[in-house]
């Protein structure tokens, strides 16, 4: 049924396609024009949004990295001052454990 219709429908519109390009070709030329500077103001106001959305779009990169550095630096600098305080409080203990070490010896 839905096959026959298709069928049907196709053939309609192979048909009737040659008058209805005339018509088509007949509107364009009739009001061409006025499609052609619609289309031009849209495009360059796309093309506007578009560069202008890419300016943002650097821009705001741009700043989000400064900040991400920003945010990074102080991280390195924190990590570096723990591994400071660590290494120092391992040598103490190093150096506490040698001098146990040392009194024992020094004992026997």
């Amino acid at each position: 049924m839905i096959d026959k219709l298709l069928c049907t429908l196709g053939k309609v519109i192979i048909k009737n396609a040659p008058v209805w390009g005339k018509h088509v070709v007949n509107h364009f030329v009739k009001h061409g024009s006025k499609y052609a500077i619609g289309g031009g103001v849209a495009a360059a106001s796309g093309l506007a949004y578009a560069v202008g959305e890419s300016v943002g779009h650097t821009k705001g990169k741009k700043e989000g990295t400064v900040e991400q550095a920003t945010r990074d630096e102080k991280k390195i600098k924190e990590i570096h001052e723990k591994h400071e305080s660590d290494r120092k409080r391992w040598n103490e203990q190093k150096q506490k454990y040698e001098d146990l070490l040392d009194d024992i010896e020094n004992k026997e």
